[in-house]
């Protein structure tokens, strides 16, 4: 197991009680919908779903969602969440995208929610995950924008201090898509002490697989 299965196991079952990553994720999941308007019989695939924030809110809106995380306490979490709300579109997949084996020209849309910044080898997975989604389908990539390190206080599994939106569309463009776009999906605000607040945007980036 690697560091950051480990410490997303250590906090799965405390992981939804946190309001400002629920806030963040209904805005990835509104962002990821005005971006790309998925059809309602869509394959859709959301890696890194964690305890399944986006996955859920994305799953009405298309045909079947697999939810892929690497940390098995943060999976079984969602996996009792889906039983409770019988949300039969949905199935899991415990497995490291970086290294798994995806199937071919499976679906028309992936997505993921501040991954990215735990990938050590971001472009390496872009590349391996352009060739899962069909012709025409849609990636979109939501993260952090460059910051100072003091997003996280604890970097254990932090590889990346956000990232140049930018050049996360130039990684995508290298990997075959092409209308490539970045907006700000949100902002995250927090207190800081003294009373002043510090804001860290949130980036939403998609591309299409058109080659």
């Amino acid at each position: 197991m690697n560091d950051v299965s480990s410490r997303f196991d250590s906090v799965a079952t405390e992981w939804d009680t946190n309001p400002v990553r629920v806030a963040l994720a209904k805005a990835v999941v509104e962002a990821v919908r005005n971006a790309v308007r998925p059809r309602s019989d869509a394959s859709a695939m959301d890696f890194g779903a964690g305890t399944g924030l986006v996955t859920l809110g994305l799953s009405p809106y298309v045909g079947s969602l697999l939810a892929v995380d690497s940390s098995s306490e943060m999976l079984r979490v969602l996996d009792l969440k889906l039983q409770a709300l019988e949300a039969g579109n949905v199935r899991t997949q415990h497995c490291d995208i970086a290294d798994a084996a995806l199937p071919a020209a499976s679906f028309d849309l992936i997505v993921s929610s501040m991954v990215l910044h735990h990938i050590p080898d971001v472009p390496q997975v872009i590349r391996r995950l352009r060739p899962a989604l069909r012709t025409g389908g849609w990636i979109a990539l939501a993260d952090l924008e460059t910051e100072d390190g003091t997003f996280h206080t604890d970097s254990t599994g932090v590889y990346h201090r956000g990232f140049d939106h930018d050049a996360v569309c130039r990684w995508l463009r290298d990997s075959g898509f092409t209308d490539t776009t970045a907006s700000e999906a949100h902002r995250i605000i927090r207190a800081e002490p003294g009373g002043t607040k510090r804001e860290y945007p949130v980036f939403l980036v998609t591309g299409r697989a058109t080659r």
